[in-house]
């Protein structure tokens, strides 16, 4: 081994906390002086600061539970056009197709997805509202002529409509309090 590689393999072992008592001195003190542990009241600072921060990003009760609302009654819709499709058809009157109904139900497990980020942390809650309550919004007015053909359709939608409102008022009455 030449010259470089031997100091580059004791610099290895010293940083790996595997390094020779007898090794050399100045080495073992750059290895330690580069790892100074700061100090507790630093430490504590930071800490501080990374939950208050966290603390800020919790949306608020009302914001959380209308969107899993919101979610759960996308996921429900989509579970039902995959599993009850051809029901869903025969009472609107509509003829069945299977291949529509499981790419509508996979894009709405994604605005699923989209309204349940309002729960998580409030920061992600403008992109929630922006995707998942015009979707909401839409479900609930096409579900209108529903009323006095599928009153489960009707329900639905109406929920969903009701939902994505509610969800952007939620969304702005959380984003002012926070503000205070």
């Amino acid at each position: 081994m030449s010259d470089d590689e031997l100091l580059d393999a004791e610099i290895a072992a010293v940083l790996g906390g595997t390094g020779r008592p007898d090794g050399d001195p100045t080495l073992t003190w750059l290895a330690a002086s580069a790892r100074t542990t700061p100090p507790p009241d630093l430490v504590a600072r930071i800490g501080a600061g990374v939950r208050r921060r966290a603390q800020r990003d919790r949306p608020g009760r009302l914001l959380s539970v209308v969107a899993l609302a919101l979610a759960a009654v996308f996921v429900s819709q989509a579970i039902g056009n995959v599993v009850a499709g051809d029901w869903i058809a025969e009472n609107i009157g509509e003829p069945n197709g299977p291949h529509a109904y499981f790419e509508g139900a996979l894009a709405l497990m994604a605005a699923a997805a989209c309204a349940a980020a309002a729960a998580v942390r409030r920061s992600w809650a403008p992109v929630s509202v922006l995707s998942a309550s015009p979707l909401a919004v839409s479900l609930g007015l096409h579900g209108v002529g529903e009323f006095g053909v599928f009153a489960a359709g009707a329900v639905l939608h109406t929920t969903e409509g009701v939902l994505g409102i509610l969800l952007a008022w939620a969304w702005w009455r959380d984003r002012r309090r926070s503000r205070t």
